[in-house]
């Protein structure tokens, strides 16, 4: 399983038009459509954008062509879809901040999120309590919005209006956030049963300066 570089929201916003006229025509954009469809003043600015996802592996272009844009990951065999990353989420709501316009994507495997139910976002990791689960600082953590968990699940939970990833435990009526960290100073966090439970973690993204495409599978406790 794969992810590409990560995009801005300019960035992703030419991509989409990119895509959207590939499906509805058939064929790729020429310079002067992207230009008007992406109410740019020059042309310039149309081939900056195209570079750019060009040299992050998102299209490739034929030269002495004027129809010469190609997705690249589209043969059926796999694709990708487009994951918000939310950088501060200390918000009583996971689901305020993907509503909102955001200036950074994931483009993630479709198989990673096909089978999941509810809206997924990614979250950047702070912090090393979580680092023998393999969620270390600058990773991202995909997230399913969700309510239900199980003892064992590892979870986004919100804890005084900011949200904290942790293991869960649900025991004699409390639940337990564990960190997992062979660190003594990382304690567990422990709740009212009816704790709320913002979201399940799915799997963790490697920060892309450890230059690592795998996505990293959560080991078992």
């Amino acid at each position: 399983m794969y992810i590409q570089n990560l995009l801005t929201f300019k960035q992703q916003r030419v991509l989409n038009v990119v895509r959207e006229y590939l499906r509805t025509e058939n064929m790729s954009p020429t310079l002067e459509q992207l230009r008007e469809s992406l109410g740019f003043s020059s042309l310039r600015t149309v081939t900056q954008y195209l570079d750019i996802l060009e040299r992050k592996g998102y299209i490739v272009r034929r030269k002495n062509a004027a129809r010469n844009i190609e997705l690249r990951n589209v043969d059926g065999a796999w694709g990708t879809v487009s994951i918000p990353v939310i950088a501060n989420v200390g918000c009583d709501d996971l689901s305020v901040f993907a509503q909102q316009e955001v200036d950074e994507f994931l483009e993630v495997d479709k198989r990673i999120v096909e089978e999941e139910d509810g809206d997924i976002v990614a979250v950047r990791a702070i912090g090393d309590s979580m680092n023998d689960a393999g969620i270390n600082t600058g990773d991202y953590v995909l997230i399913r919005f969700t309510d239900h968990a199980e003892t064992g699940d590892r979870v986004a939970a919100i804890v005084n209006d900011m949200v904290t990833v942790k293991r869960l435990e649900k025991r004699d009526g409390m639940t337990i956030l564990w960190p997992e960290s062979k660190d003594p100073k990382f304690k567990p966090i422990i709740l009212k049963e009816d704790f709320k439970i913002a979201g399940k973690v799915l799997c963790v993204i490697p920060a892309p300066q450890m230059e690592v495409t795998e996505v990293v599978p959560l080991p078992e406790w």
